[in-house]
């Protein structure tokens, strides 16, 4: 891990600002991530390098019909799902699973293989008239996760029980152990940042919310563990002394493909690695390889939380945070003000 992670005193903003800052992380790393989605390391290093910015995705091995700067799935859903808990004043499984395919509909995810398969198989049979507490039952990959910053944020503005909000949220497409386990890692390590934990802290946090995946599901699925992961980063990292050999670690041994385990673990490193950085976070899970939209998207956030903590912004290029505003058509001022506040 770097040296200087422990979280300085700071005033914390309101809370409209804050969602605001970590929406912003969020929308910028799943933007930068895009081009790069589902190449492999080597390719993402023949063709970009260390990732800079915002590509063109006519380079792009998934996305070339996408324009520069374009948002994808990860954070349209979470804005969906906040336009639907803040219309709501609740989580609802069912409610959920009906917004998703709403957004399904209006998105053309499957026409545009713009959705995960988890998430398409339990959507659709969902529509087709199944049980939401049962389509979910076999999804272990990382659309749970990926989207668990809707209910992460209305849960903690609204004063709600996270590990209820989160269950309530992953119910329709991602109720197994895995999918679960990633999701509460990664809402209680945000939780815990934005209480003003350091890393050390936030990892302990994210353990503890692993734990309590086992409180929330029966039955046993073989997967790796997000907690045994993070306990071996933080013990291995004070020997990598580069990004480049933080992400080599991260996609050679761990993994950074379509599971939850290895999505959630890698965001998490790579806050750990750079706690009150975001935008080197968005750049390395951008350039990691696999799932790279959905990692950069969750590491920015966390260290975003971390700066919003002591009451800074992101630190975000202003030309690549207002490039993608502009391209995708976001107010996410209008939103953040809308979650944080006590009505609808």
């Amino acid at each position: 891990m770097r040296a200087n992670t422990k979280s300085p005193r700071g005033s914390s903003p309101a809370m409209d600002q804050t969602v605001r800052i970590l929406l912003e992380a969020f929308a910028v790393g799943d933007a930068v991530g895009m081009a790069t989605e589902f190449m492999t390391r080597g390719e993402i290093l023949d063709r970009f390098g260390m990732v800079s910015g915002l590509m063109d995705p006519t380079a792009s091995k998934n996305h070339s019909d996408l324009k520069k700067g374009r948002i994808t799935d990860d954070t349209e859903q979470v804005l969906a799902l906040l336009d639907e808990y803040c219309a709501k004043g609740r989580i609802d499984p069912r409610e959920t699973a009906e917004r998703l395919l709403r957004w399904v509909r209006e998105s053309q995810a499957v026409e545009r293989r713009y959705i995960g398969p988890s998430s398409k198989a339990a959507l659709l049979a969902i529509a087709e008239g199944s049980d939401p507490a049962e389509a979910g039952k076999f999804g272990t990959t990382c659309g749970g996760v990926m989207r668990s910053p809707a209910a992460i944020l209305f849960a903690l503005s609204r004063g709600l029980p996270l590990k209820d909000s989160i269950l309530s949220c992953l119910i329709p497409t991602h109720n197994t152990r895995p999918a679960l386990e990633a999701a509460m890692a990664y809402a209680r390590a945000l939780e815990a940042i934005l209480e003003g934990a350091g890393p050390e802290q936030a990892a302990e946090a994210a353990c503890f919310g692993a734990a309590e995946a086992d409180e929330l599901v029966l039955g046993a699925f073989c997967s790796p563990s997000v907690s045994a992961r993070l306990a071996c980063f933080q013990t291995l990292s004070s020997r990598m002394h580069s990004p480049g050999e933080v992400l080599d670690f991260l996609y050679g041994v761990f993994g950074t493909g379509l599971d939850s385990a290895d999505v959630a673990t890698a965001s998490i490193c790579l806050y750990l690695w750079a706690p009150f950085d975001p935008w080197l976070c968005i750049r390395m899970g951008a350039s990691v390889g696999g799932d790279t939209d959905t990692i950069a998207a969750l590491a920015g956030m966390l260290a975003a939380a971390s700066c919003a903590a002591l009451g800074k912004g992101h630190g975000i290029p202003a030309d690549i945070l207002s490039e993608v505003l502009e391209v995708n058509n976001l107010n996410l001022s209008a939103v953040a003000e809308r979650v944080a506040s006590e009505g609808s």
